[in-house]
């Protein structure tokens, strides 16, 4: 299957400008490729499939976008810890 990757966007957030407010909203990293068929899908790490032929692009998504690599860096989502956050530090004068 030959398959190019024609744009890849990080995730973010994009902010826009409300009256009075700024809201910011949470957008998925992104890919956007050429299939086989032709078709040019934009595809997330829960959307790997072409809409046309139907052809599963999840091993282009996983490599590109790094899907996996999370587990290994735990150090990066502090709420995967909580108990660090709820636990008292010990006090050097108790015992």
């Amino acid at each position: 299957m030959v398959v190019r990757v024609l744009e890849c966007v990080g995730d973010h957030y994009e902010v826009q400008d409300a009256e009075r407010a700024r809201v910011y909203r949470w957008r998925p990293a992104t890919i956007a490729l050429e299939c086989e068929c032709g078709e040019r899908p934009t595809l997330t790490s829960s959307t790997t499939t072409c809409a046309r032929c139907g052809a599963d692009h999840k091993g282009v998504v996983k490599e590109v976008l790094g899907i996996g690599m999370e587990e290994e860096d735990e150090g990066h989502y502090p709420w995967r810890s909580l108990r660090s956050y709820f636990s008292r530090p010990q006090s050097q004068f108790e015992s």
